[in-house]
């Protein structure tokens, strides 16, 4: 029987091997390099504690997805223990395989035991730290930056945990799906079957019956009075069935909009009316039902703003968000001036909102501040809501701080890299470095917005300390990992409706002006800051913007892997009960017009030709009158009986 793991995979495989090997050779080549400075060399029994410890630490690696607390519990004993007993301030032992380790614990654990698993290792983190370290500015600062990490291996952790437990929800659910579309095409069948007796069946075979008899007969008035009632039956069949093919015919959109909302808007353009149509996030397939309603709504908007705003210009709006389609159709005031009338009798905006309320969702119809007309509506396609807080906000809380802080190293003991900075000062310049990280908290739900905003306070740091306080550029250049998250998040979120690839150019940007402020001399500032800026902005902002371009190119793979395959196995399992049962009427449509409707519609016209002709006429009439009825009732019987075959359930 094979070995699995928690998660439920096999064990071991190639990453339960090549990551403990990796992390040994980079623990080793560390210690290596540290031996060759001057006056570090590690003693043999320092050399031996170091051999053991990352031999034992990464072996215990080798199990962490079998046995993650307690390889966590032996990997957090041993590089602790190790790192006390080799007793050298840069050790490199402990900071590298427990956040390995971790990560195991929160990414296969629940959120309680990676929570402790993350306080643990930052209690040993402290208990480390303290002896070693110069003076609390430093210890604080390596405080800081090991919860932010410890943090945010958690939060990465957990947010794996989460994506693969929803992806094998979604899998048995989208396994499920089959049977329920099945099932709810052979419920629609089993309606439409029954609708289409009760409709057509009764009233054609009377007309079969009624009429066949009364040819028999001879009576003129008889003729004439079946006659009637066989056009009269025959009209009822045909509006009942007609109502049916084009509520099929109607229900068409199959939940892709970007192929009937564009020739919707066209044709309203080829009439003289300016409509604009634009599509905000991420276009994708949404439940056939949502695009019937989105499509009526828009169809049913512009048709108001038509009649209403003749010649005012029109936007049409789609936004694709998480768990919904928000739809906005509006219309300038009319070339009249004034605010735009309302909607007639108020039907087409009832009708609108009926249609969104059957969903679940609202909208809202009314004039705008600037005399035009306004209908938003938002429907929900089966994401569900946002949820609340979690991990997500976890770790853009760890990369906020760590942004923020890791520059302050800068003045930490025992080699500050600024020196001679007053002490009540650097709490300011801490808060600026807040301030300057702090549009990352929305790099998710704006990455455009957060990339400007974190351009703008860069530039504006950096310009202070360019022109007053040069000694603090590094301490802004140790916070220059919040471009690259910035320009990350802008490629991973920024969607698809407009390049993301500026948003390097933009991060650079204030780089490239600072570089031009320093290179200025004071001697030449009266010749003018032109020249050296341009300078600094093209060498300054080329070079960071080809440092920040790999990030945007990871981002955009991530974006290009995942897709929200969450969101997107969610709406595809909600559309495929819907397309089933659309798949039905539309089945039953094409039966209808091959053969029941021309039939019925050749039943009215020869009774209505008898009735204005003679005795003769209406006796011939009454017996093709018959036969008609007949065909119609054949060709229903075959449709019933086609839609009765076994396996014919989900099938075009």
């Amino acid at each position: 029987m094979p070995v699995r793991g928690v998660d439920g995979t096999s064990w071991p495989r190639v990453a339960d091997l090549a990551v403990p090997a990796a992390a040994a050779t980079i623990l080793l080549w560390l210690t290596r390099g540290m031996a060759a400075e001057p006056g570090a060399e590690p003693t043999s029994f320092q050399w031996t504690a170091t051999v053991v410890t990352v031999a034992v630490t990464c072996a215990a690696l080798v199990l962490r997805r079998w046995a993650p607390v307690p390889v966590f519990g032996v990997v957090l004993v041993t590089a602790a223990a190790g790192a006390l007993l080799i007793d050298h301030p840069d050790t490199v032992v402990y900071g590298l395989v427990e956040v390995v380790a971790l990560y195991s614990v929160a990414a296969h654990l629940d959120r309680r035991t990676a929570t402790l698993g993350g306080c643990a290792a930052f209690a040993v983190a402290l208990m480390l730290g303290v002896p070693v370290r110069d003076g609390p500015q430093s210890l604080l600062a390596e405080l800081v930056l090991d919860a932010a990490l410890y943090m945010a291996v958690v939060a990465c952790g957990q947010l794996r945990r989460q994506r693969k437990e929803r992806r094998r929800e979604l899998a048995a659910r989208l396994a499920a799906a089959d049977a329920e579309r099945r099932a709810a095409a052979l419920a629609e069948r089993h309606r439409l079957a029954r609708d289409l007796h009760d409709v057509a069946g009764h009233h054609l075979s009377a007309v079969v019956v009624h009429s066949g008899a009364v040819a028999g007969v001879g009576d003129p008035e008889l003729a004439r009075q079946a006659l009637g009632a066989a056009a009269e039956k025959g009209r009822e069949v045909l509006k009942s069935l007609s109502r049916l093919v084009d509520v099929v015919g109607a229900q068409s959109v199959d939940g892709d909009l970007r192929t009937v909302l564009p020739p919707l808007c066209r044709g309203l353009s080829e009439f003289g009316v300016p409509v604009a149509l634009e599509v905000e996030g991420r276009a994708r397939r949404v439940p056939p039902e949502v695009g019937f309603a989105a499509y009526r709504i828009v169809q049913e908007a512009l048709t108001n703003a038509v009649r209403y705003a003749a010649g005012a210009p029109v936007r049409v709006t789609v936004r694709y968000v998480p768990g919904s389609l928000e739809l906005t159709v509006a219309n300038d005031a009319p070339s009249g001036g004034g605010t735009a009338p309302g909607l007639g009798s108020g039907r087409g905006v009832a009708g609108m909102a009926e249609r969104a309320t059957e969903l679940g969702g609202t909208l809202r119809a009314g004039p705008d501040a600037a005399g035009g007309w306004t209908v938003a509506a938002a429907l929900p396609t089966g994401g569900g809501p946002r949820r609340g807080p979690g991990w997500d906000e976890a770790l853009d809380a760890a990369a906020i701080a760590m942004c923020a802080v890791l520059p302050l190293v800068a003045f930490t003991p025992p080699d500050p890299l600024v020196r001679d900075f007053p002490g009540w000062a650097v709490p300011l310049v801490a808060a600026a470095l807040a301030a300057r990280t702090a549009p990352l908290w929305w790099r998710r739900r704006a990455p455009r917005l957060a990339v400007a905003a974190l351009a703008v306070t860069t530039l504006v740091c950096g310009t202070a300390a360019a022109l007053w306080r040069p000694e603090l550029l590094p301490v802004l250049m140790f916070g220059c990992g919040a471009e690259m998250v910035a320009v990350y998040s802008a490629a991973c979120y920024g969607g698809r409706t407009a390049p993301t690839w500026p948003a390097a150019l933009f991060a650079a940007a204030p780089w490239g002006v600072v570089l031009g402020l320093v290179m200025v001399e004071p001697a030449d500032a009266r010749a003018g800051l032109a020249p050296a800026l341009l300078f600094g902005l093209l060498a300054g902002g080329t070079a960071v913007t080809v440092a920040l371009l790999p990030f945007w190119v990871w981002g955009r793979l991530v974006a290009a892997r995942s897709r929200h395959w969450e969101t997107e196995a969610l709406a595809t399992m909600a559309a495929h009960t819907g397309q089933a049962v659309l798949a039905e009427r539309d089945r039953v449509a094409r039966g209808l017009r091959g053969g029941v409707l021309d039939h019925t519609g050749r039943l009215v016209r020869v009774a209505e030709a008898g009735l204005a002709g003679d005795a003769d006429d209406r006796r011939a009439a009454l017996t093709a009158a018959a036969d008609e009825a007949r065909a119609a009732l054949t060709g229903m019987r075959a449709l019933l009986a086609a839609m009765e075959e076994p396996g014919s359930a989900g099938r075009p």
